[in-house]
């Protein structure tokens, strides 16, 4: 396990506005620890010393030392000799020091559940593709029937693809991280979205890149700021999301993608596009042109690379994305991706060449799940909390929403106390903004979003406790 070593200047940034009107040793052991439940504290985390997070923090030395003795009396963190305050690693389903399943809401992650007919794909496969288990299961670039179908999807979409332009990876975020640590060398400037994905951000850092940034406004892209920050930066990779972006659900629009393609392609830029979303439609389904597909010259197009996934639309757990390409960039891939893992699971393919046979039944299933979502969140939304200004989302699995106040750090702390779990607006930018933010996903399976709206509620206003969950009789 890989120990990494906080300064007290990241670990305040990773923090953001975290003080409240409690007691403050308390406010930043709870801050803490969502860090280390949402992740971003990973386990083998070595905290900084006492001192210097106190001076970083602007609080006595005492709040610090209480804070972190209140972390070990929770088993989030221990104390080693000679390491110093460590963050504990899980063991098990759920660390001692979690909160219980029963009752709790969970908005972390934005993502729809399996795809109700997954076992019926299942049943399929063992049927029809015994012949699966005789190949040997190491395969870097992808099974040649699964790239066939990803490729004619592409086509019919409207924009013409070969088999020889797709690669099958271990979902989208693989392949992010291995175009950044392909195409990127430490010092490369690059561009994000902000908000955005943030594990994009992180392939990028990861990868040595400096992080330059292209607003994504609540409501509407600015156009000619977005082209100017793009001429300016002259990155070497730059990440967009522009169909049902994350988190705002926003779409670009089609004279923006030409003029960002003709500028960041004219001068050099590779173009990551991050797709997984794109067919995931509010209301009836509706086609969606790739974005490749806006480029005004065969040269610029060549400079797109398209990732996609099932991971939003068909289900989680099936670890099948895919990169779309030049081929020459396909093989530079490839032949860097021996180094980090061993292909893509055959039996994985077999499953999702089959969902993209079915793939307009299962947008269409996806469609109404996440419209429905939606209608729900942005009613309750409405009754409960109706000064918070929402994103017009198109699509794709969440909103942002304007809370008219920079206390998003504080409400998360208070939600989770509550019984909801949501991160932070600064998750999705740099350190320290968006702290008048909150993502809201609508796509999260089993959501009550009234009982969550109103859990945000009461965590805006100090008001009480959980809201308890409903009681369900058991029929015997």
């Amino acid at each position: 396990m890989i120990t990494q070593r906080l300064t007290a200047r990241r670990l305040q940034e990773l923090l953001g506005a975290w003080r409240g009107d409690g007691h403050s040793y308390r406010e930043l052991s709870e801050s803490i620890g969502i860090l280390v439940r949402d992740g971003r504290l990973p386990p083998a985390s070595v905290l900084p010393a006492e001192r210097p997070l106190a001076e970083q923090l602007g609080v006595s030395r005492t709040t610090v030392a209480s804070a972190y003795e209140d972390l070990r009396e929770r088993g989030i963190v221990e104390s080693r000799r000679g390491s110093g305050t460590v963050v504990r690693t899980r063991r098990g389903d759920r660390a001692p020091w979690e909160p219980g399943a029963t009752g709790e809401i969970a908005l972390t992650r934005a993502s729809p559940g399996p795809w109700t007919r997954l076992p019926e794909l299942g049943r399929q496969a063992l049927d029809e593709h015994p012949d699966a288990f005789l190949l040997d299961g190491f395969d870097t670039i992808g099974h040649p029937a699964l790239r066939a179908a990803i490729a004619e999807r592409y086509t019919l979409r409207g924009l013409p693809t070969d088999p020889d332009q797709i690669m099958v990876t271990l979902g989208a975020q693989h392949a992010i991280f291995l175009i950044a640590r392909t195409l990127l060398r430490r010092g490369d400037r690059a561009l994000v979205e902000s908000p955005s994905y943030p594990h994009a951000r992180e392939a990028l850092a990861a990868a040595g890149g400096l992080v330059a940034e292209i607003p994504v406004g609540p409501h509407g892209y600015d156009a000619g700021s977005i082209v100017e920050i793009a001429r300016r930066t002259a990155a070497r990779l730059a990440y967009l999301i522009p169909d049902h972006h994350n988190p705002t659900g926003l779409s670009m629009p089609p004279e923006l993608r030409e003029r960002l393609i003709e500028e960041l392609a004219g001068h050099g830029t590779h173009l990551v596009v991050d797709e997984t979303t794109a067919e995931l439609v509010l209301g009836a389904p509706r086609p969606v042109l790739p974005f490749a597909a806006s480029a005004a010259h065969p040269h610029h197009r060549d400079a797109i690379l398209t990732v996609g996934s099932l991971g939003k639309t068909v289900w989680g757990g099936l670890r099948v994305g895919w990169i779309r390409a030049a081929p020459d960039l396909i093989g530079r891939l490839e032949a860097a991706r021996v180094v980090g893992d061993l292909g893509t699971g055959t039996w994985s393919q077999v499953l999702g060449a089959l969902a993209l046979e079915r793939y307009d039944e299962v947008l269409a299933d996806r469609s109404r799940e996440i419209t429905a979502g939606h209608r729900a969140l942005i009613g309750a939304l409405r009754r409960h909390l109706p000064e918070w200004r929402v994103s017009p989302a198109t699509g794709g699995v969440s909103v942002w929403a304007d809370l008219g106040e920079a206390r998003s750090t504080r409400l998360s702390r208070e939600a989770a106390r509550l019984g909801l779990r949501i991160p932070p607006g600064p998750q999705f930018g740099s350190p320290g903004v968006f702290e008048r933010f909150l993502r809201l996903p609508f796509a999260a399976p089993g959501v009550d979003f009234e009982r969550a709206v109103e859990v945000l509620r009461r965590a805006r206003d100090g008001d009480g406790a959980a809201i308890p969950a409903p009681v369900r009789a058991e029929l015997v």
